[in-house]
């Protein structure tokens, strides 16, 4: 009795073991589970070029980064061509100081993906050649916020790229365009600085829709300040628009410019022309009686001869 008794406890204990293991083990996973969900967690890359951060090139640190990832910049001049293929947050120290500088050569930053922000940088030195940019945008949901973006052949190009935000951002001393956007909707350009651009401040082509341009002021652009071709429902909204050439060029298609200012533009508001099918009839007409009337003429002369 007393041997199965002890035998009992002996089975008591070595259960009373296991649970104990269980328990602490399934504390293990649960720290261990925790941990790996912080070092998951978004996390801050930074960026120094005097080699105080974790990297010394912006590139290495986006290359490094995982979705969602902040990138930090201290000030310093980067020379680099920035490639931008997963969603992360780009920040500079500070916009006067903190500098991407292309070279002269290429997109000194192209954005391929969604969910994109980059705030806090002088952006400059592009390549010379069509479409190079300062930034190139072929994705959506992305913010453009608080840069310089300056010295370009076009400040910005948005090309099938839609629902972006670009805000607070100055934009000048462009070779063609300031922004210029190309089958892109839904996009808001909203209380920028768009001036001294050699073409358009804002040109928006080939079917972009629904974007709206509110708040911005656009001085001395070369051509428009904000020029619109072939794209409908477009809004222009309480803008300032000074020493330009043209303010706004709106196509025929329905786009709206409302409320905005004008002082000292060539042009406030031009729109194009088009004929009334009934104008266009008598114009055809009047073109065949004249030709008619040449070959007449000719005909009789040649008969005299």
């Amino acid at each position: 009795m007393r041997k199965n008794l002890t035998s009992r406890n002996k089975k008591k204990i070595h259960l009373k073991k296991i649970i104990i293991f269980t328990i602490i083990f399934c504390l293990f996973l649960e720290i261990n589970e925790v941990g790996i969900s912080e070092e998951n967690k978004d996390k801050i890359i930074y960026i120094s070029s005097s080699g105080l951060g974790n990297f010394t090139k912006i590139q290495d640190g986006i290359d490094e980064a995982k979705l969602g990832d902040t990138i930090y910049v201290y000030n310093g001049t980067y020379f680099e061509n920035v490639v931008i293929d997963k969603s992360i947050i780009l920040i500079g120290e500070n916009k006067s100081n903190t500098i991407i500088d292309g070279r002269v050569a290429g997109n000194t930053i192209k954005i391929n993906a969604d969910q994109v922000t980059i705030k806090n940088f002088t952006i400059q030195h592009s390549g010379l050649i069509y479409p190079n940019s300062g930034i190139n945008l072929s994705s959506n949901y992305n913010i453009i916020e608080n840069n310089l973006i300056t010295d370009n052949f076009y400040g910005m190009t948005l090309y099938f790229s839609s629902e972006n935000t670009i805000r607070g951002n100055t934009i000048q001393n462009d070779d063609h365009c300031g922004i210029y956007i190309s089958k892109s909707n839904n996009n808001s350009i909203i209380k920028n600085i768009i001036q001294n651009n050699n073409f358009n401040g804002v040109g928006v082509y080939y079917s972009s829709d629904n974007n709206i341009i509110e708040g911005n002021t656009f001085i001395n652009n070369g051509f428009c300040g904000v020029n619109i071709r072939i794209s409908s429902n477009n809004n222009v909204i309480n803008n300032n628009f000074s020493d330009n050439n043209i303010g706004i060029h709106l196509p025929n298609s329905p786009n709206s410019a409302r409320n905005n200012t004008f002082s000292n533009n060539n042009i406030d508001i031009e729109r194009e022309f088009v004929l009334s099918e009934t104008e266009s009839l008598l114009i055809f007409v009047f073109a065949v009686i004249i030709g008619l009337i040449v070959v007449i003429l000719y005909r009789k002369k040649r008969a005299k001869v």
